[in-house]
Formats: C-alpha cells, sequence, structure tokens
C-alpha cells in the first residue's frame, strides 16, 4: 500500500466540466480569439485560463471548462455563438482523479510520455496524452498535485494502475 505522506490518489466528485469547441478555423486556429463570458480563452495548447471556472485548453480551439459551481452551465450567448462555439456537457461522462504528494511527478512518468520536469509542466499547465494506454487529460494543479480527466468508464482501472505503480513508494518516509 503506497505511503499516504509521499502519494495520495483520490477520485474528485462535485465538478461540472464542460467540453468548448470552435469550429471556425479563423478561432480554432487561433488567427482570432474566443471570448466566453467576457475573458479571452488561451489560445496556446496546455494553457489553463484561472477562475472560478477554469478553462484548460487541451486543442486548437477545444476547451475543457471546469467548476465547481453547479449552476453555471446557460446557452452560449448570441456574440458567443458567432465564434463557432459548441458546448457538451461531460460532467457524467468524465472522472477526475486527484494525485497528490512527494512522488506524484515520479509516478505519473511511469504512465505517460510526458516531460512532467517542474521547468516543462509547471502549475497552471495541461496536457492531453495517453496515460497507460488510454486518453487521459493531466492538469498540474500545484509542485505535487494533478488532476487527471479521464472517461468513466476508465476510472477504475487508472485508479488501480496508479495505486499498483505507487506500490515501491509504501516504505517511503517524506
Amino acid at each position: 500500500r503506497p505511503n499516504p505522506a509521499v502519494i495520495q490518489i483520490s477520485p474528485v466528485s462535485g465538478r461540472s466540466v464542460l467540453r468548448l469547441r470552435s469550429w471556425l478555423p479563423e478561432f480554432s486556429r487561433g488567427g482570432k480569439p474566443v471570448i466566453l463570458d467576457g475573458r479571452e480563452l488561451p489560445a496556446q495548447v496546455g494553457e489553463i485560463l484561472p477562475g472560478q471556472v477554469r478553462a484548460l485548453c487541451v486543442s486548437p480551439g477545444e476547451w475543457l471548462l471546469v467548476s465547481t459551481k453547479s449552476d453555471w452551465r446557460q446557452p452560449l450567448r448570441p456574440e458567443e455563438s458567432t465564434q463557432g462555439l459548441v458546448l457538451v456537457d461531460l460532467t457524467d461522462g468524465l472522472a477526475i482523479i486527484d494525485v497528490r504528494g512527494s512522488a506524484a511527478r515520479e509516478i505519473l512518468c511511469k504512465g505517460c510520455g510526458l516531460d512532467l520536469h517542474p521547468r516543462s509542466f509547471p502549475a497552471g499547465r495541461c496536457a492531453r496524452t495517453r496515460f497507460a494506454q488510454i486518453p487521459v487529460v493531466v492538469e498540474c494543479l500545484g509542485p505535487s498535485r494533478f488532476e487527471l480527466y479521464v472517461a468513466r468508464s476508465y476510472l477504475h482501472y487508472l485508479h488501480s494502475w496508479l495505486e499498483d505503480a505507487a506500490v515501491e513508494f509504501g516504505d517511503t518516509l517524506p
């Protein structure tokens, strides 16, 4: 069993997750900024717009919108619809796993090809990748804290994979 002082792996609940995508080339290729609720969304893949509703840029013209508020989902405004935006609620289809602790980066490096060194993947960065052979979005929330977004059907598999990868840290002291 992993030492909780070194690594903690736990499912996260109470979050709403929506996928926002622009189908118009001038917005999806970064030529024009996408404005949502008066905020300019990040155009660079991997960037995150912080706030009560975080916007994770996961590909050109595509974002995950994440919030703990349950009443923030609203139809697109007319000015937003001119940007070719499509909003899909993924809340029930995605699961989130929180991974934190001094060994978090080392354990996550076992599952994917991302360079997770703090200089390359600091807090406030995200990436869509194959992790343990499944598609996952990895978000860095702090020096030793990450959230993994995965299809709900893979939640048990990913949680078990992370626990197995963390076994070697069972007797490690912080």
